[in-house]
């Protein structure tokens, strides 16, 4: 099949590169006790996407509860293991090679409960996010901790609410009554397995 590109495909092609990134030629950054590097940081993709490589060492709580309200989620662990929380709804131990999403404002945090650090690359789109992870190194400085008091000031920062313990509350009592009507399909699973309920039942 023959075609031709039309002028302004063309000439708006040659301004765009494939762009290449090395997670082991790029410095960590420090957010207190955590770890992070930019792998995309939007300006490739005007912003549709971002991706950030983040560490979180051995028992480690994470992240104060939030959700946000325009951009979704997905985290790729390829070091470790990651537990993601959602209230109400238990939690989920995500190991390596495992991809979680999270999807626009679902109430989540992550922690490392476990003894080894672990290691994500964290997808955010749209990618305005990122600025969060800059802003939030300015606000903790030298300081060797993120508070949840710094933490909660920068997600206000980014179209992101953090979730007051009052907030959380509610989400669990919500949760509760919808598991009440639908039940939890991840109750006959074996001993052993991720206990997160309100998730999209596994098809075949």
């Amino acid at each position: 099949m023959e075609g031709t590109v039309d002028k302004g495909t063309n000439s708006y092609s040659q301004t765009l590169s494939i762009r290449h990134a090395s997670p082991s030629k790029i410095p960590w950054r420090s957010l207190g006790q955590y770890k992070y590097r930019i792998l995309e940081d939007g300006s490739q993709t005007q912003y549709r996407l971002c991706v950030i490589e983040s560490l979180i060492p051995p028992n480690s709580d994470g992240p104060v509860f939030h959700f946000h309200e325009m951009h979704d989620e997905g985290f790729y662990v390829t070091k470790g293991k990651v537990r993601f929380h959602s209230p109400g709804r238990g939690h989920l131990d995500a190991g390596p090679g495992d991809f979680v999403t999270v999807p626009i404002r679902l109430p989540h945090k992550f922690s490392n409960p476990f003894d080894e650090e672990a290691v994500f690359i964290n997808t955010i789109t749209p990618g305005f996010f990122v600025r969060y992870f800059e802003y939030l190194e300015e606000l903790i400085g030298e300081g060797t901790t993120l508070t949840p008091e710094v933490n909660m000031a920068a997600l206000q920062r980014f179209a992101t609410v953090p979730l007051t313990d009052g907030m959380i509350k509610q989400f669990e009592e919500v949760q509760g009554t919808v598991d009440e009507r639908q039940g939890d399909w991840k109750a006959d699973s074996p001993p052993g397995e991720n206990t997160m309920v309100g998730l999209e039942k596994p098809r075949g």
